[in-house]
């Protein structure tokens, strides 16, 4: 008997640990699901962004053991409360049909503030965030009040699977949407959102691989006047892809009805159509700094359309930034090795500020270039400030164009060097740019190359340009822009043709003419437009015979 006595008392003890750990889960489940709608919607409206919200639910379950606990949620909406009503205010409705966590710890939860959890499936989403301006948004987390919740100090998850997010952010004092996004699914693991992530304003959260595709997002800008539309995207870590597979850039006004809303002349754009692709992306710099680095920026068959209505008057007071800030001033770290731009379509049209019975159009084709490297790191700046453009192209789908520029990111004056070639064309096409603006038509004339090599700075430019060409011959329009030639426009259209412009280059002599380039930068116009006139004086000079010295002095009147 006494052999067995301590036997006995060792099962007695035994069981009784048995009976307590099965008995334990079984109340720490019946408290969880007895108390199941509170204790979830403190969990969610204890972060800062959702406190003073409503949350309800369509089920709750709750499967707790000593691994973890299994959290199954059904139909939950969450909307804004009584004191979230005013506009400055910013405010969240968020749905979704299915939630299933696994793994959930409560030690971390109760002890450290944090969530972690082992694995996380969410089922259509639909969130749609009210706020007001951005510029009266104060997006500084340091100094949230008490009773306006607390950020946790940790969410993480072991995986994460969601899917079909659908995302609208609305102004809250026009009720417009300014950003959506339809149908994102993604895929992740080792996820993991601390609270300075949240506090730092370029980290986003750690994740070890990620993969998602969104059928659509759409930006609306410029007082919802344009929208930018990113179609099928997909990303990948392990790939080190992200591929857009088009973006359009879409003005909802037409170009009259748009130019028109301005007091100032201002540019009516759209970009119909273009694939994205970034290879060799460095996501986790991404994801932990907000710096862009990747191998390669791939832009295919892009079309864009520019307009400009000169009747308006000029905003001389807007001071474009030169290429070399626009790259030193970009918002985020940039290194791209590439930007490769494939079989682009640019096309420029302007209404002259006359009576001209329609606009002026250029366009070119075909464009290729390559930009290289495209950086504005310190320390890349330091080793090799030159970024490269390297361009081919058509000019109205007949010209060849071969173009390379240099720009110096360090050069506190911008200097850059552009040289390049135009091949052969008629001059007659032209006139479709020419003859609205001057009131003067190309009667006759071809060109058999152009070559130029031109330095430049944020102030002036100057250099050297040859144009040959031949059989060159002009005419005076009438007032309505057309071709009768009363006996005043065929004596102007003579001695244009005779006195002041070389009919051809070289001459019959065979003494080729070499251009002078020199402009002088207007301040308030675009780089496209410097390039433009760089150019065009040396054909001016080639044509009058003017040199750079008169062209100086002339700019300076």
């Amino acid at each position: 008997m006494r052999v067995k006595r301590p036997l006995i008392l060792l099962l007695v003890f035994a069981s009784a640990i048995f009976i307590l750990f099965q008995v334990i889960p079984m109340i720490i489940n019946w408290y969880l699901n007895q108390n199941a709608a509170k204790i979830v919607r403190d969990m969610i409206t204890r972060g800062y962004d959702f406190a003073g919200h409503e949350v309800r639910f369509g089920k709750i379950r709750f499967d707790y053991d000593y691994r973890g606990t299994y959290l199954q949620l059904n139909d939950v909406e969450i909307i804004p409360g009584e004191t979230l009503q005013e506009k400055d205010k910013i405010r969240f409705h968020l749905n979704f049909e299915a939630a299933s966590l696994t793994g959930f710890k409560w030690i971390d939860f109760l002890l450290n503030n944090s969530i972690k959890l082992d694995s996380a499936y969410i089922e259509n989403v639909s969130l749609e965030s009210i706020t007001p301006p951005l510029e009266a948004l104060d997006l500084d987390n340091s100094d949230k009040k008490r009773g306006e919740g607390e950020d946790y100090n940790k969410i993480s998850m072991n995986h994460i699977r969601v899917n079909r997010v659908s995302f609208d952010n609305k102004d809250s004092y026009t009720d417009s949407t300014r950003l959506s996004i339809k149908d994102l699914f993604l895929f992740a693991d080792d996820f993991e959102l601390t609270k300075e992530d949240i506090n730092d304003p370029e980290a986003l959260f750690s994740v070890d691989n990620v993969e998602g595709y969104m059928d659509q997002a759409v930006l609306h800008f410029n007082q919802y006047r344009n929208a930018l539309l990113a179609k099928d995207l997909s990303f990948n870590t392990e790939d080190q892809k992200m591929i857009i597979e088009k973006v359009t850039l879409n003005n909802k006004l037409g170009k009259y009805e748009y130019t028109g809303q301005f007091e100032k002349e201002t540019d009516w754009m759209e970009l119909h159509q273009g694939k994205v692709q970034l290879g060799g992306m460095d996501f986790q710099t991404f994801f932990r700094k907000g710096h862009i680095v990747a191998e390669s920026l791939t832009l295919e068959d892009p079309e864009l359309e520019i307009f400009r209505d000169k009747r308006k008057p000029e905003d001389r007071e807007r001071r474009p930034k030169m290429i070399h800030e626009v790259v030193k001033e970009l918002p985020k770290k940039v290194r791209v090795d590439n930007v490769i731009i494939e079989n682009a379509y640019v096309s420029y049209e302007e209404r002259p500020d006359n009576d001209a019975p329609r606009a002026g159009k250029i366009f070119f084709d075909q464009i290729n270039a390559t930009i290289g490297k495209v950086t504005n790191f310190s320390e890349d700046l330091e080793k090799d400030d030159r970024m490269e453009v390297k361009a081919r192209g058509r000019l109205i789908g007949r010209a060849k164009i071969d173009l390379k520029v240099t720009y110096f990111i360090n050069d506190e004056k911008g200097k850059f060097l552009m040289n390049g070639k135009i091949g052969s064309m008629m001059l007659n096409p032209l006139n479709e740019m020419i003859e609205p603006a001057t009131q003067v038509a190309i009667k006759s004339g071809w060109v058999n190359d152009v070559y130029f090599n031109i330095e430049a700075d944020d102030i002036d430019g100057h250099g050297d340009l040859i144009v040959k060409y031949k059989d060159l011959e002009i005419e005076i329009l009438d007032k309505e822009f057309g071709k009768n030639q009363n006996i005043l426009r065929r004596i102007g259209s003579f001695l244009a043709n005779k006195v002041v412009i070389k009919s051809q280059n070289p001459t019959k002599r065979g003494t080729l003419n070499e251009g002078a380039v020199y402009f002088k930068r207007r301040q308030h116009k675009f780089i496209f437009n410097y390039w433009w006139h760089l150019v065009l004086s040396g054909l001016k000079s080639t044509i009058t015979g003017e040199t750079e010295k008169e062209m100086r002095e002339n700019s300076g009147k």
